[in-house]
């Protein structure tokens, strides 16, 4: 039985965000860089002090969070009858690269938490947010719906005919990693020419030579050539992968988050005249948007993978999220 109180925590490559909240909204949000450092169970630790520190926040015992939704970076990998999470941005040692200060193969996230909490679900971030999407944003009318973040990385959640899709490890679809070019660039994953190695946020900030791709995408703004040929290239490569995406689901409405999207006036059109391109019957009656929730969905879809139905429809009609406190850091 689902309590009073609910958590949602959202673990990324560089912080790690705990929310929680009851039937009539958000009431506390904290969050800590990521540790990477020490054995296995660092980031479950901390990840659970953020959830007891979030309670401490909202003037509630953490004991009395009786759900946890977690939304994270993966892959997924089973272990027995858990999910661990195989995350070459968090498990150094997944990668040949000497960027990350620990020696992981994987990381005990679900047996940690379900050791702790009645009731508890883990979903790659990507899966977690097309669940809020389907509740909360413009999905809800929708039976076949798409959720993309366009980030440092780049993945998608689906819903194909009214049913979440998840796949034998809870990995799917894994949108990023879907090969576009047979001698492309290097992927943080070990591929080569995958999506996320062409058009990803750090792609377009490495292939013009700067840390962020919010400088190349000021450089469009002004009109410079260099940046405008990277940006289309690599909306072009993105609106591409829509269609090949497009192609195996066949959806109706395809909404696009993440922080790339902060400058989506410059890409939805481009990602649109590309997309539309393909095959007529399959792309034909097909909406493409950003994301109705864009700056809140990381609180959002952790909560929505453990929210009680009877609180639905009050946060569908009163949006809580929109008057949530403010993000206090640790």
């Amino acid at each position: 039985m689902i309590g009073e109180y609910i958590a949602g925590v959202d673990i990324g490559g560089t912080k790690i965000i705990a929310t929680i909240a009851d039937a009539t909204g958000i009431k506390s949000r904290v969050y800590q860089h990521t540790r990477l450092q020490g054995d296995t169970l660092t980031i479950p630790k901390q990840a659970y002090m953020l959830i007891q520190k979030a309670a401490e926040y909202a003037g509630i015992h953490y004991e009395e969070v009786k759900a946890v939704g977690i939304s994270t970076c993966s892959p997924f990998e089973k272990k027995g009858n858990y999910k661990e999470i195989v995350a070459p941005n968090l498990c150094g040692g997944l990668t040949k690269s000497d960027r990350l200060p620990n020696s992981w193969q994987s990381i005990p996230l679900e047996e940690f938490f379900k050791e702790l909490y009645p009731y508890v679900v883990v979903e790659n971030d990507c899966v977690a947010a097309v669940v809020a999407e389907k509740l909360f944003g413009a999905g809800k009318t929708y039976d076949n719906l798409v959720y993309v973040t366009w980030s440092t990385g780049i993945g998608a959640g689906a819903y194909v005919d009214g049913k979440l899709i998840r796949g034998k490890n809870g990995n799917a679809p894994h949108f990023g990693h879907i090969y576009v070019a047979q001698d492309g660039p290097q992927c943080g994953c070990g591929n080569y020419g995958d999506l996320e190695a062409i058009a990803s946020g750090t792609a377009i900030a490495r292939d013009y030579g700067v840390h962020s791709a919010k400088e190349v995408f000021d450089n469009y703004r002004k009109g410079e050539t260099k940046a405008k040929q990277i940006v289309n290239n690599a909306a072009i490569n993105f609106a591409r992968g829509l269609a090949s995406l497009n192609a195996l689901f066949d959806t109706e409405y395809i909404a696009i988050g993440g922080s790339v999207m902060n400058d989506s006036d410059i890409l939805l059109p481009l990602i649109r005249e590309e997309f539309y391109k393909s095959f007529p019957v399959l792309s034909k009656g097909v909406t493409i948007e950003k994301s109705a929730l864009f700056e809140y969905i990381a609180d959002i879809s952790s909560l929505a993978l453990v929210m009680p139905s009877s609180w639905i429809e009050s946060w569908r009609t009163y949006k809580p999220w929109m008057q949530a406190p403010e993000l206090i850091k640790l």
